[in-house]
């Protein structure tokens, strides 16, 4: 028996109801709402961040501390525009589904024949999977764009040009100035254009980084990072 449009909408009805419930728990328990939200901002940014550095082949987690994650969101203020962006489309996605649903019935009860609906209808949580796959495929892929877009910058040369100053002295340790890949609490990545390699620095050996003016790379900035 084929479904009515009705079945359909209350189906969307049902979830609405539950995500209306949801709101309510945040509006009641702020702190609740906005451990969620940075929990949500975090876990984005070590995905995107995660990215990042594996296409320097290095994988972060190896060179992370817990601090690392726990400041991992503000590090980028891409990871906090991308999370709200995300939100603005899954509301949008949402109440598009709901106009449709409303205005053109007979293509859901079309869609209510497919095999994967009627899988998805049996789980009782149609539209919470629904969401949750698109959501599996957006991130990891837009965090891969990004991931490129940002180290064909630093390959290019185009990134923050630094000087190390090491405990033995101020020279680098190739014949050109690196760029900074990122930082956590105990080491510094860097890449060198010339010789495409990248290199991982503890802080511990370094006493000193200078900012390079990109304009003029043989000139050094007065300001400077201390490592930690």
């Amino acid at each position: 028996m084929i479904p009515t449009p009705s079945k359909t909408i209350i189906a969307h009805t049902e979830f609405e109801e539950k995500v209306k419930n949801l709101f309510k728990v945040f509006e009641n328990d702020k702190t609740l709402f906005f451990s969620v939200s940075y929990l949500l901002l975090t876990a984005i940014g070590m995905i995107f961040s995660g990215a990042y550095f594996l296409i320097f082949d290095i994988n972060i987690l190896d060179y992370s501390q817990v601090s690392d994650f726990i400041l991992i969101a503000f590090k980028d203020p891409f990871y906090l525009l991308f999370t709200i962006m995300t939100v603005i489309l899954i509301v949008s996605i949402y109440y598009l589904n709901k106009w449709l649903m409303i205005k053109f019935p007979k293509f859901f009860i079309r869609q209510e024949e497919k095999f994967w609906t009627r899988w998805f209808k049996q789980t009782g949580s149609y539209y919470f999977w629904s969401y949750m796959m698109v959501l599996l495929l957006y991130i990891p892929e837009s965090a891969y764009i990004y991931a490129r877009y940002k180290s064909k910058e630093i390959k290019a040369g185009k990134g923050q040009t630094v000087q190390i100053y090491y405990n033995s002295g101020p020279q680098t340790i190739k014949d050109s100035f690196p760029t900074l890949v990122g930082t956590t609490s105990n080491f510094i990545f860097l890449y060198y254009p010339k010789t495409k390699s990248t290199e991982i620095v503890p802080f511990n050996n370094v006493s000193k980084i200078v900012i390079i003016d990109s304009s003029h790379v043989s000139k050094a900035k007065t300001s400077t990072l201390e490592p930690r």
